[in-house]
């Protein structure tokens, strides 16, 4: 484990930073939504469905739900902490 005093304190220069050190090994992966899981999650409750609950007898919610997905899977090395590992490794002095 790394020693937090030897952190760089979290910044937006720190962040800019790290981005740039990784940016030639990492490329940019999609945020994709899907229409499908959008309509299953926004499924507005029937008011069967609120028998036995405190909320019986009350308006059944309406959610209007948009999942997003950012995907990481996609690195060309199928990785989900490739942007991590990049940083640190950029960092370490040889």
């Amino acid at each position: 484990m790394t020693d937090p005093s030897c952190a760089l304190p979290l910044t937006r220069s720190s962040i800019l930073s790290a981005r740039e050190a990784i940016q030639p090994y990492v490329h940019r992966t999609p945020v994709l939504t899907s229409d499908t899981l959008n309509v299953i999650t926004s499924a507005p409750q029937s008011p069967k469905s609120l028998v036995g609950t405190p909320w019986e007898g009350q308006t059944p919610a309406e959610p209007k739900i948009n999942l997003f997905f950012k995907c990481e899977n996609f690195q060309k090395i199928g990785a989900f902490k490739i942007r991590g590992a990049s940083h640190a490794l950029s960092r370490l002095k040889v």
